[in-house]
Order: structure tokens, then C-alpha cells, then sequence
């Protein structure tokens, strides 16, 4: 029977499900399956700052996307300009609770709570604080990146956009821009974070003796 400690050396694809071996690796280094070639885990010293980088520009350019107008719309002279926070209000004045209650989880809350929680983590990583916190924040950051629906919510926007288009003028704000930024950059960061990594650098750096308080 194989201890924790000896199964930690192990990997499974998440393709295939082969059993790996884990390697060392040199900065900037990948694992590929042996059978499929998917990419297994890489090794990014830099992963921690240039993640943290990342996701403050990411809540500022999102702090813009909230707040800012996102689109202008046009009818007969008759013009309305959203943002994204007022078409919360905007739901609630024609009734729609339950589509204005998940419009605010979904496409506010979460990805604020995601980001917030993936800054935190890392900034305590970083100054080697506050462990317990930071193992609560990496499992919850494991049921929230499940709940990302920026990207779905800007396709409906595009569509319903493309719908307007006949009888409306449209004129996009800079909330617009701004969301599409987010989009990116959010891309990026899944695509730059690695949770393995970041358990192992967790464990590296508290080991069993993580602070409680």
C-alpha cells in the first residue's frame, strides 16, 4: 500500500486517465501524456506574480465594465444607455427577480469573489501568511471557477445586439471595451494558473504547520 506521500508522486492525465510518474522539470518545462500528448502539468516560477498581475488589472477592468456605460441604444429618438449594474435594476422593474438575482450572482458576484480569492491566495502565498486561509481559499476557488458565466452572458449580449440591429441605433460605450479586456485577461489567467501547482507551492510553503488564525 502506497503512503499520501508516495501518491503525490503520481499524476493522471485528465484526458485519458493514464498513470504518470511526476518528473523534475527546468523553468518553463512541460509534461505531455505519454499516450494522448495532452499537456499533464508545467513548471512557472513566475506563476504567482505574474498571476497577481493579472488579475488586478482584471477587477479594475471590470470595476470599468460594471460601472461605465456598456451600450447605447436608440429607438425613434428615443435613447437609453445601460450599464451593466443598472440592468440589474432594470430586471427588477419588470419583475424578473429570479433572472435579476442570478444576473447579480453569476455575472457580478462570482467573478468578483473568483478574482478576489485568487489575489488573496496568492498574495499570501507570497509573504508566507496565513495558511489555513489560504488552503480555505483554494477549495473554494475550486467550486467557484465552475460558475464563470462572463463569457456566456457576452455571446447573449452579442446576439440580442445583432437582433437590434434593424430598427436601432447602437452605439457601444467604453464599458464595452472594457468587458472584452476582462474576457481576455480572464482567458489568460485560467490558461496561466495551474491549482496543482499551486497546491504543491502551498504545501512547500506551509507544509503541516499552517496558521489557524
Amino acid at each position: 500500500m502506497l503512503t499520501d506521500k508516495e501518491l503525490d508522486n503520481f499524476i493522471i492525465c485528465k484526458k485519458c486517465d493514464t498513470l504518470h510518474r511526476k518528473i523534475p522539470l527546468h523553468q518553463g518545462g512541460k509534461a505531455l501524456c505519454s499516450k494522448c500528448n495532452t499537456l499533464i502539468y508545467h513548471r512557472d516560477d513566475k506563476m504567482i506574480e505574474k498571476t497577481l498581475a493579472l488579475v488586478i488589472t482584471t477587477i479594475i477592468s471590470l470595476m470599468v465594465a460594471f460601472n461605465f456605460t456598456i451600450i447605447s441604444i436608440n429607438i425613434n429618438g428615443l435613447e437609453q444607455s445601460l450599464s451593466l449594474l443598472s440592468l440589474f435594476s432594470v430586471l427588477l422593474e419588470h419583475q424578473q427577480y429570479v433572472v435579476g438575482v442570478m444576473f447579480l450572482f453569476l455575472i457580478v458576484l462570482f467573478p468578483l469573489m473568483m478574482l478576489s480569492s485568487i489575489f488573496f491566495a496568492l498574495f499570501f502565498i507570497t509573504i508566507k501568511r496565513y495558511g489555513y486561509t489560504v488552503r480555505r481559499l483554494l477549495i473554494l476557488l475550486s467550486h467557484l471557477k465552475h460558475w464563470n458565466m462572463l463569457d456566456i452572458f457576452f455571446i447573449s449580449l452579442l446576439v440580442a445586439m445583432v437582433k437590434l440591429f434593424d430598427y436601432a441605433k447602437i452605439e457601444l460605450g467604453i464599458a464595452f471595451i472594457a468587458f472584452i479586456l476582462t474576457l481576455g485577461l480572464e482567458l489568460t489567467i485560467t490558461k496561466n494558473i495551474n491549482f496543482d501547482e499551486l497546491w504543491r507551492k502551498y504545501e512547500n510553503t506551509y507544509g503541516d504547520n499552517y496558521d489557524k488564525e
